[in-house]
């Protein structure tokens, strides 16, 4: 019970996957941070192997492993059908998982994990939350989404503008108006972040001289992230003979990225950039990174809906340079707490050109970037409106 009397909420929580990467860290704040006195939180994942399990577990969060089937494009009918029926089976599963748990909420991120949950969320009519933490890049991929909020969902949370956009843009005002649809931009403990910075200055081991210019680039390599295009911007004419070294920090998500790990390491290769570009896969500490970096680049190629890397980087006060693309203009104000660029290799090579000739007069930036983490993104706003939205929700 909670402190007013009244029965504790349960929340079950769909991830499709176990590893760790920007919104699997949100969903941890979020609950470590609930109130459980009136909230009590279940994760369910496909597996009990990756960091993002063990992280729950540490955490004293409770964890349920259903084996989920994963959705690949294919045209062959036999792997169409194998993967709806593993489908079908989890939904009926879940049924009596929901049953069992007593769940009042369940809140999911991406189609996948929705496809889940379909038929148990009709059936025992619980209240399902879907935050669109993504932007899709095909409109009949958006049309699919919002059919399916329209008819299961009780509620549509964009991580920014754009993102809502996503489904507001593809359903009616029928539907609109029996739903409760919303922004709640995800949020960062800037103590907390700067915890996990004070341990060994690990980019000093990349800078060859004191005058090197480290630049950080975080993120799963894939070409949404763009990496390709940050290292055409580095080989550029403008750019290539500067005292600059790139850390790419991540690794593929899934087998079918990497391709694109092929590429950007056969790019490396043929443009002699070995001295220049360091790939050093998926770290733990990234604070550690952004602490001694000199600056984040972030350059997604398609729209990328709320990047965490960005609210980590103003957390440690550093400079950010980003393409002008999805919801970034939402969290970077061109030459207030970052600098903006377009999606092409001259313009982000400009750009860093620009910092790189103008760093010691760009501090403004880092501070306005920290103010910007403690006064418009900060975890703890994300956690009263979160609550607010579950208390609401039940009351449709």
């Amino acid at each position: 019970m909670n402190r007013n009397g009244d029965k504790k909420i349960n929340i079950i929580y769909m991830s499709r996957t176990s590893k760790l990467t920007g919104p699997e860290s949100i969903l941890i704040d979020i609950l470590l941070e609930l109130d459980k006195k009136t909230f009590t939180p279940i994760v369910i994942l496909p597996d009990a192997e990756g960091p993002f399990y063990k992280k729950l577990i540490e955490n004293n969060i409770n964890v349920l492993v259903k084996r989920m089937p994963f959705l690949r494009i294919t045209f062959n009918p036999f792997l169409l059908l194998w993967y709806m029926t593993g489908v079908f089976i989890l939904n009926i599963s879940l049924l009596f998982t929901f049953r069992k748990y007593k769940a009042d909420i369940i809140v999911c991120n991406t189609i996948q994990e929705a496809l889940f949950i379909g038929v148990p969320v009709k059936i025992l009519n619980k209240k399902l939350i879907f935050c669109f933490k993504n932007i899709l890049d095909k409109n009949w991929k958006k049309k699919v989404r919002s059919r399916f909020c329209d008819i299961f969902a009780d509620g549509v949370i964009g991580v920014s503008e754009k993102a809502l956009k996503d489904y507001t843009m593809f359903t009616s005002n029928k539907y609109l108006e029996n739903k409760l649809t919303g922004v709640i931009h995800d949020g960062i403990d800037c103590s907390k972040m700067n915890n996990q910075g004070r341990g060994q200055n690990i980019a000093v081991r990349y800078r060859a001289n004191p005058d090197d210019f480290i630049i950080l680039n975080i993120g799963n390599l894939t070409e949404l992230k763009g990496q390709l295009l940050l290292l055409e911007a580095v080989n550029s004419s403008k750019i290539r003979d500067l005292n600059v070294k790139i850390l790419l920090i991540g690794d593929i998500y899934h087998n079918s990225e990497l391709e694109y790990k092929e590429r950007i390491i056969d790019f490396i290769d043929k443009n002699n950039l070995n001295d220049k570009v360091h790939m050093l896969g998926y770290q733990k500490d990234i604070g550690n990174f952004l602490s001694s970096g000199d600056v984040l680049v972030h350059c997604p190629i398609k729209d990328d809906a709320f990047p965490r890397v960005i609210l980590e980087a103003f957390c440690f006060k550093k400079i950010i340079i980003s393409t002008n693309i999805g919801g970034i203009p939402e969290m970077v104000k061109d030459n207030y707490n970052g600098v903006l660029c377009n999606a092409d290799s001259d313009s982000l090579a400009s750009k860093i050109l620009y910092v790189y000739n103008n760093r010691k007069k760009l501090g403004y930036m880092g501070e306005n970037a920290f103010k910007s983490a403690k006064d418009d993104f900060c975890l703890k706003r994300q956690i009263i409106e979160t609550e607010k939205l579950y208390n609401k929700i039940l009351q449709l």
